[in-house]
Order: structure tokens, then C-alpha cells, then sequence
């Protein structure tokens, strides 16, 4: 299935479940629509999940969870400057030791990767982490300057991104969704239910509760079990040096996470 198909799709399909839940409660109100909030959120969500499927064409599963969930370093500095977090001695190691870390896994310790289409991959990946950074502390702020209705905004939110994506779906391939086999249906409703709808919900009921730099840190489990799976189920094999990065990446998650 085409990259700009497959990521409108599942978003649309998780946005149809998230608009069917809120109708259960009264449905959407025509206001929130007209938020210029809730379309930033979309279109940063619809541009993240771009450049990670682009990515993903170029470069492994495992690498990809590494460098998307590296976000959470930014997260932290971005919180300290629009939230006021403190930012101590253990965030500015997690930022070194992060930094360094993806350096490694995007190289290799092999500067000549930089000519190799695994890089590029590597880029886009990592670009769509640095865009969910600003999607979640955005979020967090709509979220503690009123007081909102959770399964709402989740639901606009995916509508809006849905909506982002639609127009590099109809141009980059036409939206050829009737030469979609049964099989692929399958895997995009997949996606909109368990890897979409549901992690979603129980993150921003989360963000609620905690601050976006702690909620950011629940990433990790996304980093150990996208390699462990990608071992497993692709084939992926990781050299010396990728796991010494993906080491301190974990290090520089903890250090940030430290409160």
C-alpha cells in the first residue's frame, strides 16, 4: 500500500471510532471546529506521521522507534521554556547523551553513511520526532488553559489530522483505495484500533494528570519493544555500535525523566 494511502487511511478510520464515541456523549461541538488550536495540532500530527512512514521506506523499525522517541529530550526543553519545568543537571546530560547517542545509530560511527539512503531515512524519522515534540507540548498547553472534554479533543484531533493527510494521499497516488486488498484493510483497521485509538486515548487522559516531559518518558517501552519485534518479525539485526546508541538514548530518556 502506498505510504501517503496507508497513513491517511488508518488516521481516518481511527478518526470515524473517536467521532462515533464523542457522538455516544452528545457529539462534536460545531465551535471546536473552528479552533485555529485543534488544525495546528492536526496538520503537526498529519506532517509527523509523513515523515515517519517516508522514513520508514529507508531505514529499520527499530532504529525508527529509537530516533521518533528521542523527542522526549525536546520535550523537556520545550517544556522548561512554555511550562516553566525545571531543567536541571540531569536534563542537560539526557540532551548530551542523547544527542550523541543518535549520532551513532544514524552513522554508525561511519561518516560515509551520510552518503547512503539509510540516512536519509534516519532524517526523516528523527524530523518527525522533533515535530511530535512540539505537537505534545502544544497539546499539553490547550489542555491546562481549559478545561476540555478528553474523548473531544481527541476526536478533533484525529479529524483534523485525517484531513491533513488527505491531500498527499490524493496527490502523490490518487487515493487508489479500490486496488486495496482484503489483507491491507485488515492491517489499516489494525492500526486505527490498537495503535492509534487506544494509545492515544490513554495518553491524553494521562497528559491531563502529569507533566508533558513525564509523559513523553512512557516512549521507552515503544523503543524496547520496536526492537525486539523488528529482531523478530522482520529480521532486523542491529550492529555493536547501533546498541551502544540506543544505549544512551534509554540513558539520556532516564536522566531527562529524573524529577
Amino acid at each position: 500500500m502506498n505510504v501517503y494511502d496507508f497513513a491517511f487511511l488508518r488516521l481516518a478510520v481511527a478518526s470515524a471510532i473517536m467521532v462515533t464515541a464523542l457522538a455516544l456523549q452528545g457529539g462534536i461541538r460545531p465551535l471546536v471546529l473552528k479552533e485555529w488550536s485543534v488544525w495546528i495540532l492536526g496538520l503537526l500530527n498529519g506532517l509527523a506521521f509523513s515523515l515517519q512512514y517516508m522514513g520508514l521506506l529507508y531505514t529499520t523499525a527499530g532504529r525508527t522507534a529509537l530516533l521518533v522517541n528521542l523527542n522526549v529530550v525536546m520535550v523537556a526543553l520545550l517544556s522548561w521554556r512554555m511550562f516553566g519545568e525545571r531543567i536541571g543537571a540531569g536534563k542537560v546530560l539526557g540532551v548530551g547523551l542523547g544527542t550523541i547517542g543518535a549520532a551513532l545509530i544514524t552513522t554508525e560511527g561511519d561518516l560515509s553513511t551520510f552518503m547512503q539512503g539509510e540516512l536519509l531515512g534516519d532524517v526523516l524519522v528523527f524530523s518527525a520526532g522533533l515535530v511530535w515534540a512540539l505537537f505534545i507540548v502544544l497539546h499539553k498547553r490547550i489542555l491546562i488553559r481549559s478545561e476540555r472534554n478528553v474523548i473531544e479533543l481527541s476526536a478533533v484531533v484525529m479529524l483534523t489530522t485525517a484531513v491533513a493527510l488527505l491531500p498527499a494521499a490524493v496527490v502523490f497516488d490518487g487515493l487508489n483505495i479500490v486496488t486495496i486488498p482484503l489483507v491491507g484493510w485488515g492491517w489499516v483497521a489494525f492500526t486505527a484500533v490498537m495503535c492509534t485509538v487506544l494509545p492515544y486515548g490513554l495518553w491524553i487522559f494521562a497528559l491531563k494528570a502529569v507533566t508533558a516531559t513525564v509523559a513523553s518518558v512512557v516512549s521507552m517501552l515503544e523503543i524496547v519493544a520496536a526492537m525486539i519485534l523488528s529482531m523478530i518479525l522482520l529480521g532486523e539485526a542491529y550492529s555493536a555500535v547501533t546498541l551502544v546508541g540506543a544505549i544512551m538514548i534509554l540513558a539520556s530518556i532516564f536522566a531527562v525523566a529524573q524529577r
